[in-house]
């Protein structure tokens, strides 16, 4: 499909080189964030816009520790040799040295899944962000996975968490099972069988494309009365490219979130035709991603995800961003007309009286919507810099909260 790419898609690669930069510099490099000198303020004050491979991104960092241990072969030895690390960091990593080569693969599919489908341990409110609620802490003396269930029957701490993500559609317990929750039940009766399985599959017949090994998991649950679990099995596809790359295309098309389809649609636009949710659209702008950045399509799918955070100058606020003074930290984005989200013309203008006092991310339309505005109506706004002459809105109580990562599309 040919396609025409837009302006954003030039911030796109201007964000994409800033975030390559804050990778090296913050994330595997040991320079401060505000020391970081990049011209940004969102990107040097919260903890989220600094990758753009996913093994380095904040749902990623206890599965690096586990599977590397405290070890030169992790990907941040020079930090911890550094003691540059935090106390998650060196408690997990130094629990887990040795497992590496002591499980076999169908164990560390087990973790995989484990870790996505109960909300990959993020909390972007939080630093480090990719550690909260995770039992991946208190499996490290496990020597199989029956010994991991065994574990997650008797956790009676939270170990799940929606902070960012979505659970899929679990089974239900059925009655006398024993297991009270279907993530509980799900992991304990189906997803054993699920990781022995596919490591089997794995390992035959050559290195998959991504949608392969995506079309075996969904058939998977399909074949066991279980949903398509899309989202939180492309985040297990995601892994195995990324700890067992011997198995996979790396540059085969991945899958799309609703996060990424909607960044991509701001991208480009088709030349022919107009459905910009096709698969077609989709794999012809990662094309191009892929051609103008050297950025792999599962790795530019996750950063689409972050650029259009960026562009709506998202933090979570609360614990770690609570002392941020929300009226001043923005992204650089040149974009300044986008309509959604946190933007300082909203607040220039008079569209929204502060954003101190907020407690979720303003998403989608929820300011301008509030207003009585129309996305068009307030681009027209900020070209002419016309102020806003309704009752500006005021968000000292709780805004709808952004959506989380959500399925997956084909």
């Amino acid at each position: 499909m040919q396609i025409s790419t837009t302006h954003y898609y030039d911030e796109f690669l201007r964000y994409y080189d800033l975030a390559t930069k804050q990778q090296a510099l913050c994330n595997l490099g040991q320079v401060g964030y505000l020391e970081c000198g990049i011209d940004d303020d969102l990107m040097r004050h919260v903890e989220l816009y600094d990758v753009v491979e996913r093994k380095f991104a904040g749902f990623s960092q206890i599965v690096n520790d586990i599977f590397y241990g405290w070890t030169q072969d992790h990907p941040y030895w020079d930090k911890m040799q550094a003691n540059a690390v935090t106390p998650q960091r060196r408690q997990v990593a130094t629990a887990w040295t040795g497992k590496r080569d002591h499980f076999d693969l169908a164990d560390w599919l087990y973790l995989f899944i484990m870790h996505r489908v109960t909300g990959s341990a993020i909390n972007y409110a939080t630093k480090p962000s990719g550690y909260h609620n995770s039992l991946i802490f208190h499996l490290h003396d496990c020597s199989s996975i029956e010994e991991m269930v065994t574990v997650m029957k008797g956790h009676d701490a939270p170990f799940y968490t929606s902070i960012g993500y979505q659970f899929p559609a679990f089974p239900k317990p059925p009655a006398g099972s024993g297991w009270k929750r279907g993530g509980d039940y799900y992991l304990a009766e189906y997803a054993p069988t699920l990781a022995r399985e596919l490591g089997d599959w794995l390992q035959r017949d050559g290195k998959k494309t991504m949608r392969q090994i995506g079309d075996w998991m969904f058939k998977w649950n399909a074949d066991h009365g279980l949903r398509a679990y899309r989202f939180q099995y492309a985040a297990v596809i995601a892994d195995i490219a990324d700890w067992f790359p011997q198995f996979v295309h790396l540059e085969s098309p991945f899958y799309y979130g609703t996060n990424a389809v909607e960044c991509i649609g701001y991208l480009a636009d088709p030349v022919t035709g107009r459905n910009k949710k096709s698969h077609e659209f989709l794999d012809a702008v990662m094309e191009r991603i892929m051609r103008d950045t050297g950025g792999l399509p599962y790795n530019a799918e996750d950063v689409a995800c972050d650029f259009i955070r960026w562009v709506e100058n998202y933090v979570r606020p609360g614990h770690d961003y609570a002392h941020l003074d929300y009226d001043a930290i923005w992204s650089s984005s040149q974009i300044t007309d986008h309509p959604f989200g946190r933007q300082k013309p909203m607040l220039d203008l008079g569209i929204v009286t502060t954003f101190q006092g907020m407690t979720a991310h303003p998403s989608d339309d929820k300011i301008i919507s509030m207003a009585g505005l129309t996305p068009d109506q307030y681009r027209e706004m900020v070209k002419t810099g016309q102020r806003h002459t309704g009752q500006p809105v005021t968000l000292a109580s709780p805004v709808e909260a952004p959506k989380p990562k959500a399925l997956a599309l084909f």
